[in-house]
């Protein structure tokens, strides 16, 4: 904050002709705290290690040309002894390290790489791997060498003195192994070179164990002589032989190293009373294992079953044109499954449990038709092998009793550990690898499976040669159009088969014949699927079920659901197979019953092509019923004809409905015939019905219609529609007849009285004093025009007209006629003179001659008062 705030005020200050240069051992980016500073200082130039190698090489480890020579010469006589540094690891000496060698001297290549891989593992504080420190160690490194003769390089360990305190401070380094390496640097020779050991086997393990896994690296007793050679021309004989016996007193006397023997060689860690704790309960749980050797063999086994479930998820047993899957089944026991003719297993047997020679035996004891498969895997590399399982077991309960230690030291005996198992994981790995790499594949009849690639290649195409052997009637399904012919021979298509190339019957095809075979008197859908998948067929279910519905289409089997009901190719569900009921049909018809057959259905009015009989009798079957149900119906048709010839049809099914059918061809022919004909009558004469049902309607008040009514009552109840003589033809003319004359009664009654009130009108004074337009809007805002010709010439127009004005009505407009008329006239009045007064004399009923001068005086008072109002209108 502190530098942001000077920086600003002095750009302010000097008005931006101030430049500002910030230098850091590390990027602005990395350090959150300096993240902040990033918009000041927008300009950028980064280092990178290239930067920093160069720096070193051109200012600390510069030569004079006039030595380079010697020192080339030197490097290059010893290039043997070099190039033996950390072989086998990814830092060991590569040819490219040649041009770099001078440059580089006293540093070797091989160490300077591992010096960079140990302090990026231990800069946690972001200081050590900087520019300064790094130029410091090199600096430092130089000048312990100054003074050495020509041919001295820079030991291995010296990295540990330069970051020893640093260590120490930030908790990496234990307090108890720092001043056990100041204790021994300060004595002779040899506790000198323990010291070494000691540094070189702390920053040999403080790499992480992936990041050492991943380069090859361990403290071994020669990893740990190729970094502490620091004469190149004498050579490191001497060395390496003193190495030996020292390593042995850290480890035994001084108790400050442990080995860890391994695959590949024994490695050296570091021991502190933390460790030494984790060390015993490790040696703890060995022991434990080791005394329980049925534990270890479980282990074992369970590893092995692991690792060939891993080999077995690789393998893919098909069979086919369309690949039909096959499950190949491994088994461990003692003895071979009884079922091993039905399924295809892998028998697995180790060295650990029998002999490979027996193994072999029961091979060949198997007929060469059996599709069983046998497999040895050998018992070698038995005890590194128990070892190994042992370090692993007993590595994961240490880790997992000790749990996560608070300390730094137990967080190393931690790392110690988990480095460990993941050692001990390698090498079972390993030894598995080498395991399965020698596993023997046999098939029944002792023919051992030597082609593939690896293991799993091997058992995949021995386990297809036994899948050949298992469903030897295979081929004869093996087709990948079988889902066409499902779908087809659902449909009812006949020729489904064509699909699969077959264009005969359906019952010719291989796979059909075995259906039919099985099928026999009856079987369920289940028990056909389960018998044709299982061995010897092992067929697709879409052929199984393919060729069982193109069999039902063609009429070869019959199928009956779980009501006993008979369904056909394109009713029967394909989810309700399991559940539905097939027999094979025993009934043949001949082509001359068919033809006769397809006659029948032309007859009826059902077009049917040959081969298409059985599915076309649903039409024919419904065309009948339709013919039925229009041969009868409510009375007075005849009643609905019973259905027993159809029924006893419908209750067959494939072959025995078409024969049926035959047998009664004459008589459903007969049927259908008559039926169209009663329908014919019955649509003819039912109008006549309806027609005289509507006018009796209009009859109800006149005298005949008691005996019209009871006539057609007679005939309903007695279903006579179709009778002959026809009996509703002469009722119906007989209404008609009574209504047309009721009709015209009432249309005389009303012209006569519309003449007279019309000529009672036209002699009204008032009335003729109007001029014709007024008299024509009166007349027709009354209604008193004449009244139009009705027609009664026809049954139709006589309903017509009664439907438009029943007698009832006639009877009513003819009694309204004088009220229309009156109302006509006063309105003329009015329009004569607008202040007349309409009077409605008084009404009574007059018994004698007094009675009628009462009233004659009341009326004469009444119309005097009302003429005191104006002119007076009656």
């Amino acid at each position: 904050f502190q530098v942001q705030e000077v920086t600003e005020t002095l750009s302010k200050h000097f008005n931006g002709k101030l430049l500002f240069v910030a230098t850091g051992q590390s990027a602005l980016s990395g350090m959150v705290n300096l993240q902040r500073l990033m918009g000041r200082f927008p300009v950028q130039v980064m280092l990178g290690d290239w930067d920093v190698e160069n720096v070193t090489r051109q200012i600390i480890l510069a030569k004079k040309p006039s030595v380079q020579p010697e020192v080339e010469k030197v490097w290059r006589n010893n290039l043997g002894e070099i190039s033996r540094h950390l072989r086998g690891t990814k830092l060991e000496h590569v040819t490219d390290d040649e041009s770099v060698m001078t440059s580089d001297y006293p540093l070797l290549p091989v160490r300077r790489r591992f010096w960079e891989r140990v302090l990026r593992t231990i800069d946690t504080t972001g200081t050590v791997s900087q520019l300064r420190s790094q130029l410091r160690v090199v600096h430092e490194a130089v000048l312990a060498t100054a003074e050495a003769p020509l041919g001295h390089v820079v030991s291995g360990d010296f990295l540990y003195d330069q970051i020893a305190a640093n260590l120490v401070s930030t908790a990496q380094l234990p307090k108890e192994v720092f001043e056990n390496v100041q204790r021994f640097a300060a004595g002779d020779a040899s506790a000198q070179l323990k010291a070494k050991l000691l540094k070189l086997i702390y920053l040999i393990n403080k790499l992480p164990a992936d990041a050492a896994m991943d380069l090859g690296l361990k403290a071994t007793e020669e990893a740990l002589a190729d970094l502490l050679v620091t004469d190149l021309s004498a050579g490191s004989s001497e060395l390496r032989k003193l190495l030996p016996a020292l390593l042995e007193e850290l480890q035994n006397k001084d108790r400050l190293v442990m080995a860890l023997a391994g695959g590949n060689g024994t490695e050296y860690r570091l021991q502190t009373r933390e460790s030494s704790a984790w060390y015993d309960e490790f040696r703890a749980q060995e022991a434990e294992l080791k005394a329980a050797p049925q534990r270890v063999e479980q282990k074992r086994a369970d590893l092995l079953k692991t690792r060939f479930a891993e080999v077995l998820k690789k393998v893919r047993v098909t069979q086919g044109k369309g690949n039909e899957v096959r499950t190949l089944s491994p088994t461990y026991d003692d003895a071979l499954p009884k079922d091993n003719d039905k399924s295809l297993y892998l028998w697995i047997q180790d060295g650990w449990q029998t002999e490979e020679k027996s193994v072999i035996a029961e091979s060949k004891a198997k007929s060469s038709d059996n599709p069983t498969l046998f497999a040895f895997l050998p018992a070698q590399h038995k005890t590194e092998l128990t070892n190994a399982i042992v370090a692993l077991e007993a590595a994961r309960t240490t880790l997992q009793k000790k749990g996560n230690p608070s300390t730094e030291e137990g967080r190393d005996a931690q790392r110690s550990m988990e480095s460990r198992q993941r050692n001990a994981e390698k090498e079972l790995a390993e030894l598995v690898d080498k395991l399965m790499a020698g596993v023997r594949v046999f098939q029944a009849g002792g023919q051992e499976a030597t082609d593939g690639n690896d293991l799993a290649d091997r058992i995949n195409r021995a386990a297809k040669s036994s899948a050949i052997r298992l469903y030897s009637q295979f081929d004869a399904a093996d087709h990948e159009q079988w889902g066409k012919v499902l779908d087809e021979a659902r449909k009812g298509n006949l020729e489904a088969l064509k699909a699969v190339g077959h264009t005969q019957e359906a019952d010719k095809h291989p796979v059909c014949q075995k259906l039919l075979g099985f099928i026999g008197p009856g079987k369920k859908g289940s028990e056909i699927r389960e018998n044709f998948e299982a061995p010897p067929y092992g067929w697709p279910r879409d052929a199984i079920d393919g060729a069982l519905y193109a069999l039902l289409a063609s009429g070869h089997v019959n199928a009956a659901d779980t009501a006993s009901k008979p369904v056909d190719a394109k009713s029967l569900d394909r989810a309700k197979l399991t559940q539905t009921s097939f027999r094979r049909e025993s009934i043949n018809i001949t082509p001359i019953q068919l033809i006769k057959i397809r006659k029948l259905f032309d007859a009826v009015g059902v077009p049917c092509q040959p081969k298409e009989e059985l599915n076309r009798m649903p039409a024919l079957l419904a065309k009948l019923r339709e013919q039925a149900s229009k041969a009868g119906g409510p009375a007075p048709a005849p009643e609905t004809p019973k259905l027993t010839v159809i029924e006893a049809i419908e209750a067959q099914s494939g072959n025995a409905q078409l024969l049926e059918l035959f047998n009664r061809h004459d008589e459903v022919l007969a049927l259908s015939q008559g039926w169209t004909k009663t329908a014919a009558e019955i649509a003819k004469r039912m109008p006549a019905w309806h027609k005289l049902g509507d006018l009796l309607r209009h009859a109800k008040a006149l005298g005949p219609y008691a005996k019209l009514k009871a006539e057609a009552d007679a005939i309903e109840a007695q279903r006579s529609l179709l009778a002959d003589p026809d009996p509703v033809r002469p009722l119906l003319d007989e209404t008609v007849d009574l209504l047309r004359q009721a009709l015209k009664a009432k249309l005389d009654a009303f012209q006569q009285g519309f003449a007279q009130q019309q000529a009672l009108l036209q002699q009204d004074a008032d009335w003729n004093k109007l001029g014709n337009t007024q008299r024509d809007e009166l007349t027709a805002k009354h209604h008193l025009t004449p009244p139009p010709a009705v027609s009664t010439g026809t049954p139709e127009q006589l309903q017509d007209a009664l439907d438009d004005c029943d007698l009832d009505h006639w009877v009513s407009k003819t009694q309204a006629l004088p009220s229309r008329f009156e109302a006509a006239r006063h309105a003329a009045v009015q329009l004569l003179k607008p202040n007349v007064v309409h009077v409605s004399l008084p009404k009574r009923t007059l018994n004698d001659e007094a009675e009628l001068k009462s009233w004659l005086a009341e009326v004469e008072a009444l119309l005097s008062a009302k003429l005191q109002k104006g002119p007076v209108a009656l």
